[in-house]
């Protein structure tokens, strides 16, 4: 540009030894992979180990202390979802990592005894998930590995508990794995808290514990029992419940479920005679668990009914043998076999009284 607007270069003014001369290229490269190592360094030593996903949850890329952290090669997990190896409590965060963003104390990693407790922070971008996990402070490290104990003990306690009721013969033992599966389910449904699903589960699985001081001849006798014989078997509830009291750790519900699995709605059953609601719940519902899977499996005494025959048999004696309640959440939610209540209705003309 030309007239009094013309401008100098800044160099003009210098003398030519105070000339600045930019910095040449290769320098500026130099600086740059110098500064990257400083920061891939500063990454390495950091005590977290930090991720990145994708929009699948897919590892892409891991840093920091992961090894130290995790106890896994990066190798061995990148391509892979973060949740196979990461597992956060369905009960504080039912969306895991799939939510724009959290915090969880309470994270493993690994499996039964080689699990170890993490804390895991992340936050959700457009296109990425990226985030971080620490090893815990020693007090919950060791709050963990004592949960951890605690847990591993319980469901030892619930193994063996199980093979204690399936000892008696292996017919009875397949028994038993069945109806403690119906009567969970049902204790779920039903609305039970976790105490009260484990003596459910724990009265199922010893509820015919008591059959081991009834002769065998009369056990597996083919057809119908003598009076005397009956007068036998019908003790075995007490007889369970007499052994199942040297187990101190046992839920009473669980010993009452035992002892009352074979009491009637009506109040005609044994060995109380109790009346509806006076039977405890967890015997109500080992009583239908029971009762359908006795039907629906061979005996010495009779071929197995299909379960559309067992169910039918329930609903009929709904009200009478069984808590009608029950026996609608198991027919509709356990064995999805609702629609036998309208065919009931069919037959009779008269709707369901339940």
């Amino acid at each position: 540009m030309s007239g009094p607007f013309r401008r100098f270069p800044f160099n003009d003014y210098l003398d030519a030894s105070e000339q600045i001369t930019p910095p040449a290229r290769p320098a500026v490269e130099e600086d740059r992979r110098e500064i990257e190592a400083d920061d891939g360094e500063l990454l390495r030593c950091l005590p977290s180990a930090l991720f990145l996903l994708d929009q699948a949850g897919i590892l892409v890329r891991v840093g920091g202390n992961w090894q130290g952290v995790t106890g896994l090669l990066p190798e061995h997990v990148l391509g892979r979802p973060l949740h196979q190896f990461i597992k956060l409590p369905q009960s504080s965060h039912p969306r895991g990592l799939y939510a724009e963003s959290g915090v969880c104390e309470e994270a493993s990693i690994g499996r039964g005894g080689l699990s170890r407790r993490v804390r895991i922070v992340w936050q959700r971008g457009e296109t990425r998930v990226a985030g971080s996990l620490e090893q815990p402070g020693l007090a919950a490290r060791e709050a963990y590995e004592r949960s951890e104990r605690l847990r591993r003990a319980e469901e030892a306690l619930e193994q063996t508990i199980a093979c204690l009721g399936t000892t008696l013969d292996p017919v009875q033992g397949q028994h038993v794995v069945r109806m403690m599966s119906y009567a969970a389910r049902l204790g779920e449904i039903y609305g039970l808290d976790e105490p009260g699903l484990r003596s459910v589960r724990w009265g199922a699985a010893l509820h015919d514990v008591g059959k081991a001081r009834v002769p065998q001849d009369i056990l597996n006798k083919h057809g119908p029992l003598s009076a005397d014989e009956f007068d036998v078997v019908v003790q075995h509830p007490v007889w369970g419940a007499e052994i199942l009291e040297r187990l101190e750790f046992l839920p009473d519900a669980a010993r009452q479920a035992v002892l009352h699995h074979h009491e009637r709605w009506d109040g005609q059953g044994y060995p109380a005679g109790l009346l509806a609601e006076r039977i405890p719940t967890a015997a109500r519902i080992v009583m239908i668990a029971d009762v359908f899977d006795a039907l629906t499996s061979n005996r010495s005494y009779k071929d197995a009914w299909t379960p559309e025959a067992a169910g039918a048999f329930l609903l009929r004696e709904s009200g009478r043998a069984f808590d009608p309640n029950l026996v609608r959440l198991f027919l509709e939610r356990v064995l999805d076999l609702g629609y036998l209540y309208q065919d009931a209705e069919d037959e009779t003309g008269e709707a369901d009284p339940t």
